[in-house]
């Protein structure tokens, strides 16, 4: 018994390997069955393709019964292939098995837009980062703080906790709340915002990870 047949829906392939001759072991990203993996027969699939792609099985090894390219992958060498083999990773590594979110999608897909941009690279990274972390229940809250539930004021300084979020402070941890209004407002003006941001998704991506590997972790701006 194989299962009902799922309609054909939009997906990209976020991991691929060998998996017995001349099939391939996909972790794939849909709008409507969220993440999952699939055995695929053929050549060797391609990332960053946007696919059109119809399975079925019951099980939580679906079996790829057709795809399609619908595109060219938008990323091809250097820092933005990079930087797209990063977002996948923590695709793989943070989006539950069939969770399924179409907002997280769209804004998988429109990352890998920016990313070949090389100006819009370190945003978007941040962007993707920040919505991953609520598209799993891990998001941050830029507003409040944490141990005391007082709004965060652009005057005052404040400390991250990678466990909690943002926490009372004091100018001594050199977190104005002027900064951590500006990344909420995706502002990137503020000199220290881009590589402060990154800092912060990072270190709540490790607490999240609970010290698992994440072997992307350093390759990207």
């Amino acid at each position: 018994m194989t299962g009902r047949r799922a309609p054909a829906q939009p997906a990209y392939v976020l991991h691929a390997r060998p998996f017995r001759e001349s099939h391939w072991l996909l972790e794939l990203l849909t709008p409507n069955q969220g993440r999952f993996t699939a055995v695929g027969r053929g050549s060797r699939p391609a990332l960053f393709c946007p696919c059109l792609v119809r399975t079925h099985g019951t099980a939580e090894l679906k079996q790829l019964s057709d795809w399609r390219y619908q595109g060219a992958a938008p990323l091809h060498q250097g820092a933005a292939l990079v930087q797209g083999l990063y977002i996948n990773e923590l695709c793989v590594r943070l989006v539950p098995r069939f969770q399924v979110d179409e907002a997280f999608f769209g804004v998988y897909a429109s990352t890998l837009l920016l990313l070949a941009e090389p100006t819009q690279q370190a945003p978007a990274l941040r962007y993707f980062e920040r919505r991953l972390l609520e598209a799993t229940g891990f998001g941050l809250d830029y507003r409040q703080t944490m141990d005391t539930g007082d709004w965060i004021e652009p005057g005052s300084y404040y400390r991250f906790d990678p466990a909690r979020g943002f926490c009372q402070g004091s100018r001594d941890d050199n977190l104005p709340g002027s900064l951590i209004q500006a990344i909420a407002d995706n502002n990137w003006q503020p000199g220290p915002a881009l590589s402060v941001a990154r800092e912060i998704n990072a270190s709540r991506i490790q607490h999240v990870l609970e010290g698992r590997s994440w072997h992307s972790k350093n390759w990207v701006c």
